[in-house]
């Protein structure tokens, strides 16, 4: 197996069959995991062995990156619906979307996605304002 190494040691790039650039090296013993997350692997006497403290990092990380990821297209959508959507709604509906606003805002702290207000798809477009502040 051909393996190449980050400038920190770690794994960056494997292959079983070809020319990666990289030098000789056996798979490790735990094969499985190697598959599941080889940039958590270095050398330590001339074998692969996996850092468990790097694969938890990296795991935490990709779960940040997936929370982002759900927090764009869950709460984002939302929040920036404009002030057509904000004026239907009523005080207490503000502030709740503001908590749960909030909550998405910290998610890659708090690592809990919050509950999406139930109210936020069935809004009462009858309480749109027929004219801007009177402007029409």
């Amino acid at each position: 197996m051909k393996v190449t190494f980050d400038e920190n040691g770690y794994v960056n790039g494997w292959c079983m069959v070809g020319d990666n650039g990289g030098k000789d090296y056996d798979p490790p013993e735990n094969f499985d995991e190697f598959l599941d997350n080889c940039f958590c692997f270095h050398l330590s006497d001339g074998k692969l062995v996996r850092d468990e403290e790097k694969a938890v990092a990296d795991n935490l990380e990709e779960e940040k990156t997936s929370l982002r990821a759900r927090r764009e297209k869950e709460c984002f959508s939302v929040v920036n619906r404009g002030w057509l959507w904000y004026s239907t709604l009523t005080i207490a509906q503000w502030r709740e979307l503001r908590t749960w606003y909030i909550s998405w805002l910290k998610v890659t702290e708090t690592l809990i996605p919050p509950e999406r207000p139930s109210w936020v798809d069935d809004i009462d477009t009858s309480r749109i304002p027929l004219t801007f502040g009177g402007l029409l």
